[in-house]
């Protein structure tokens, strides 16, 4: 069944653990989640990111999220994850997504406030829910991407997101989620990721009850340091770069040890079957069990 951020968030808060937020580039990928989500019987989030638009348009797969959501046997939000344009959060809107991210992190703190402000006041007219996100999330080990496209060295504790804004922020802009910086990363890891949960819990105390704490750059995580995360407040996980790349040695080793030719349909189908075997082992943790 389709559904909101907010419904997600209710029912997380009352049990304790997260929802994960499975970025959904392909038909294989939207299948393989949903698979996983009805297999683990939990609720989950479809993304859409505005980063993957050079490879499938979100009026493609928009419309297949949706229906696969809308049939589902568990709870589904469709979700635009990473919108940094207008154009780009309208054209959720237009397809039908209950949910949409707002990203101005790389602005000024009074403007990230400003936009996110202004969409959200539209976006709960139209009965949908926003995702925010305050603090600087790196794009790589050794610096983060600033406004102006240049990478930026840094010290991990210096892009954390700082409670008394996100205080302000919330009650502001009357986000429905938040995604906060604490540690982790965009992509993959080269070293293991140094967690600052307390980061969670503090700003967890001073946000108004209904907003969901959001943790980007989960992969490479361990199930302690999730379980950590959730359980100071963390109520959505996105998850994205190990599951897309489950599949892969497999389907290397199946190509490899093929007699003959192998049809797409076959690399179609060992794709949905890593990519959910993977869903569901990070929805295990994510659940908080």
């Amino acid at each position: 069944m389709l559904v909101t951020l907010a419904e997600i968030f209710k029912d997380a808060k009352k049990g304790n653990y997260a929802v994960g937020a499975f970025n959904t580039p392909t038909f294989e990928a939207v299948r393989a989640v949903i698979a996983a989500a009805e297999e683990m019987n939990c609720p989950v989030i479809l993304d859409h990111a505005e980063g993957h638009e050079w490879f499938t348009k979100i009026e493609d797969i928009g419309p297949v999220m949706l229906e696969y959501a809308k049939k589902a046997k568990v709870p589904v939000c469709c979700h635009l994850d990473h919108g940094v344009s207008p154009s780009m959060l309208w054209r959720a809107v237009r397809v039908g997504f209950p949910s949409v991210m707002y990203d101005c992190s790389v602005m000024p703190y009074e403007e990230n406030i400003a936009n996110v402000k202004e969409f959200v006041a539209l976006a709960h007219k139209m009965g949908m829910t926003v995702e925010a996100e305050l603090g600087k999330m790196p794009n790589k080990e050794a610096g983060t991407v600033d406004a102006d496209g240049s990478v930026v060295e840094y010290k991990p504790e210096d892009l954390y997101t700082d409670p008394s804004e996100a205080a302000r922020f919330c009650e502001e802009t009357k986000c429905d989620a938040l995604a906060i910086s604490f540690g982790t990363v965009h992509g993959f890891y080269r070293t293991k990721p140094k967690l600052d949960t307390n980061v969670v819990a503090e700003v967890q105390k001073v946000i108004p009850e209904n907003v969901g704490l959001v943790m980007h750059g989960g992969s490479g995580v361990s199930p302690e340091g999730f379980k950590s995360a959730i359980n100071n407040g963390i109520r959505k996980i996105n998850y994205y770069t190990y599951m897309a790349t489950a599949p892969s040695k497999h389907i290397a080793e199946h190509i490899k040890n093929a007699d003959d030719l192998v049809g797409f349909q076959i690399i179609s189908n060992l794709g949905i079957k890593y990519m959910q075997e993977n869903a569901m082992e990070a929805m295990k943790v994510f659940m908080n069990k």
